[in-house]
């Protein structure tokens, strides 16, 4: 700690020395008053100094967010199947009409990739991502290796979605509501998730293109909204008509 002169002291001191003295004492206040942010991202994270592994508040409050939605939608998805494992006439809340239904998709090896359905990978994959978010938001610092999982999984989601896409189009010929939903969750979790990552040194990319993909990622997860709008106006564009007439 810093030596805090006297009274005594201070009127003994010259001129040239009480100006020495007073420019080091703000130099010292104005180093302590700047925050070291773990992130180059304009805005300043709301649980206060961010070194490596941590995160601003919002993102962390964005996987929670996200999560929640993705968890609800997978949960509605294993209350399908059962209604449907019990009855298999059952009227189920998620077939609205011809073109937007669940039912076709639950009892076929696409719903069950890995085996088991896939609402329950779904729910096991949102419950992490809900607590790594609420962690980040409470300011906790995640190791490396928390980061390269969020990323691979967030690699994972994003290929199951454009898989998905394509079997709802080419396969089913019909949309599911809860997929829907999922989709709309993990569009945001994985850009901001890579973006996040690459910005705190965890993905081997260089600092121009971290910046860049951090300062882009809202842009990129519209971009890929307008995708999958795109390419479900254009498979399904025979059914639409049908629908709206």
């Amino acid at each position: 700690m810093a030596h805090v002169p006297t009274e005594a002291e201070i009127d003994a001191m010259s001129e040239e020395e009480l100006e020495a003295y007073l420019a080091s004492a703000q130099a010292a206040q104005a180093a302590q008053a700047v925050p070291v942010y773990g992130s180059s991202d304009s805005e300043a994270p709301d649980s206060g100094p961010l070194a490596r592994g941590g995160a601003p508040r919002s993102y962390g409050l964005l996987l929670v967010l996200c999560g929640l939605l993705g968890l609800a939608a997978s949960w509605e998805l294993m209350l399908a199947e059962l209604t449907q494992l019990r009855n298999p006439t059952a009227d189920l809340a998620c077939d609205v009409n011809p073109l937007v239904s669940c039912g076709a998709s639950l009892n076929v090896w696409q719903g069950n990739l890995l085996g088991v359905p896939n609402s329950f990978l779904g729910g096991m994959a949102f419950t992490a991502v809900i607590m790594s978010g609420a962690l980040l938001a409470t300011g906790v610092r995640l190791p490396r290796w928390v980061w390269w999982a969020l990323v691979a999984g967030c690699v994972g989601g994003a290929g199951f979605v454009a898989w998905f896409l394509g079997v709802s189009v080419l396969t089913f010929h019909k949309l599911c509501p809860y997929c829907m939903v999922i989709w709309a969750a993990v569009v945001p979790v994985a850009w901001h998730t890579w973006a996040r990552a690459a910005d705190g040194g965890h993905l081997p990319l260089d600092r121009g293109t971290a910046v860049a993909l951090l300062r882009w990622r809202w842009w990129l997860v519209g971009a890929s909204y307008l995708l999958i709008v795109a390419v479900v106006v254009v498979g399904f564009w025979d059914k639409w008509l049908l629908v709206l007439r």
